[in-house]
């Protein structure tokens, strides 16, 4: 992409002749240079051209995987016209091949199925056809064909008319389906997206995870720094959610600050997971406004699951929407789940779902911090004096405790001792941090659920925490 003060017509044809791929005038509104960009992202992101043929001709089709296959096009042969919906809807394609004439359903009738429904009707639709002459081309076109190819087709044309014609699909597409602020799905392209995941999820009986993104505290922000700066925010977090997920996810600006994840095939604590390694890392850009003055923003996240929170999009959103504004009202910079999944909601009459003990000090805040990012609702008692009297409350009914370091004169072992004998251990599981694997042994014989050996990390502690809380 190149950007220019000039606009004559020879630094146009030098762009061209150097292989540039988009020519730009300064000074150019930042929505069309964001959506350039974005265009040429997505371009670049692209691994393979998909089409759908349909043709009731064996060897037509063959010939068309032998022309196609070698430019590093995937094409999906369908000689039956009636599954032709099904196909679609379950591949994507990027552009159809279809033969104008075939026994019960014509080319032509598959053609205004497609243009008849928004979902796909900026799909590129070309025709194989015996017939060139005027009557039969203006039919074609009639009913919303792109282009035609004579039939048999040969390679040179066949590769030529099919990228051409994607690339200014693309365009096309890019305009009605992107967000021009952030660069990612807006809301009319992300329902479709996601109404077609759901029905896959349906039909292979699969998780789909609905995720709501809420920026935290974007108007104040707007406030104080300008809505130029705020926009910027967007747009970068925008790229930011593009970059992290996966290509057959779901990334959407709905406005607002409100972000929308559609993940297909994973599951509520999956899901979790993903979006509180995507908030840790915000946590770790710096914005600045124009003067200079830095600053952080973080985002909070509601989960809903298909089908336990919702069979539709609009039961989902609203099932997500729910724990989304219970993780705004227990302190924002969080990402929550249902509770129905394994990453419960903390209940008012409960003070903690996981206690960590430890007598140190840096390492429980980044324990407490990577719990709480993950909507477990934690205490730290850094007396190990005390815990015993603190565990054996009524009020306080945590799922799971961390032992974390210990003070010399009390060791693990003897919490562990004490703790069993005031029957703690029969309603709670313990997970201890230790470096010595002989005092673990012995930990799990005095009723220790389990433990994580030294040096540890975060994600086997969290692995270990979620298994003790499904048992």
């Amino acid at each position: 992409m190149v950007l220019t003060t000039s606009d004559s017509f020879s630094d146009r044809l030098e762009v061209v002749r150097r292989s540039g791929g988009i020519f730009l005038q300064k000074p150019s509104l930042p929505s069309i240079v964001m959506d350039s960009v974005t265009h040429l992202l997505q371009s670049d992101r692209r691994k393979a051209v998909k089409i759908l043929a349909v043709d009731d001709d064996p060897q037509v089709l063959k010939l068309l995987h032998a022309l196609l296959e070698p430019h590093g096009i995937e094409l999906i042969s369908l000689s039956d016209p009636s599954q032709f919906w099904a196909v679609l809807e379950e591949t994507m394609p990027d552009m159809t091949i279809l033969d104008v004439t075939m026994p019960d359903i014509s080319g032509v009738e598959l053609c205004q199925i497609i243009r008849s429904d928004p979902s796909w009707n900026l799909m590129p639709v070309v025709f194989l056809t015996a017939h060139s002459d005027d009557a039969t081309l203006q039919k074609l076109f009639a009913v919303g064909a792109d282009d035609w190819i004579s039939k048999p087709p040969t390679e040179s044309m066949l590769v030529t008319r099919i990228f051409n014609r994607l690339e200014r699909t693309s365009r096309l597409r890019l305009q009605a389906e992107t967000d021009p602020l952030t660069g990612v799905a807006n809301r009319r392209k992300s329902s479709d997206e996601i109404k077609r995941l759901i029905g896959l999820a349906k039909r292979y009986n699969q998780h789909l995870c609905l995720g709501i993104l809420d920026l935290d505290k974007l108007k104040q922000i707007n406030e104080r720094y300008g809505k130029d700066c705020g926009d910027k925010v967007l747009h970068k977090i925008g790229v930011l959610l593009y970059q992290q997920f996966r290509n057959e996810d779901v990334v959407a600006c709905w406005g607002g600050g409100e972000f929308i994840v559609g993940m297909y095939g994973i599951n509520k604590v999956d899901c979790v997971e993903r979006l509180a390694e995507i908030l840790e890392n915000l946590r770790q850009v710096e914005f600045a406004d124009e003067k200079g003055c830095n600053f952080h923003i973080t985002f909070s996240a509601g989960i809903a699951q298909y089908p336990m929170d919702g069979i539709d999009l609009d039961a989902l959103y609203k099932a997500a929407n729910v724990v989304l504004q219970q993780a705004k009202s227990t302190g924002r910079d969080r990402v929550l789940s249902g509770s129905a999944g394994s990453l419960p909601i903390p209940s008012i009459s409960l003070i903690a779902d996981v206690v960590l003990v430890s007598d140190e000090a840096i390492v429980p805040y980044q324990i407490l911090r990577d719990l709480g990012t993950r909507g477990y609702h934690t205490l730290w008692l850094s007396d190990y004096h005390a815990a015993v009297e603190k565990l054996c409350e009524s009020s306080l009914r945590p799922k799971a405790i961390i032992l974390g370091e210990a003070p010399s004169e009390l060791n693990h072992l003897e919490l562990l001792k004490q703790l069993k004998r005031k029957k703690v251990l029969q309603h709670i599981r313990v997970i201890l941090l230790t470096n010595n694997s002989s005092e673990a042994e012995q930990a799990l014989e005095l009723g220790a659920f389990d433990y994580v050996v030294q040096p540890w990390t975060v994600s086997v502690l969290l692995q270990r925490l979620r298994r003790a809380l499904r048992t």
